[in-house]
């Protein structure tokens, strides 16, 4: 079981991770309407979260835990050279 430092940081990644798995949600809405059921949707849903949530905690904690550190080195070795550099999904492009 990981430790929380606090209530408050803990709200605020569960908000954070939230947040963010709704955008990548609603940013895959077009592929989900071709290509997935709602009921795919609903499984992959908590796996999209569950993976921001646990991402967000390893990243802030990478200085403080080994197994957070690993968690982030081996994913970042994982990211292969041909993916283009990240960019502002349309609603927040200016």
């Amino acid at each position: 079981m990981v430790k929380m430092a606090n209530d408050q940081q803990e709200k605020s990644r569960q908000i954070f991770s939230k947040c963010v798995a709704m955008v990548v949600r609603n940013a895959m809405d077009e592929f989900h309407s071709k290509y997935l059921s709602d009921e795919q949707m609903r499984e992959l849903n908590p796996i999209i979260r569950n993976a921001i949530y646990t991402t967000s905690y390893a990243f802030d904690h990478m200085h403080l835990s080994d197994k957070a550190e690993r968690y982030i080195t081996y994913h970042l070795s994982m990211i292969p050279d041909y993916w283009e550099d990240c960019e502002f999904l349309t609603d927040m492009s200016d």
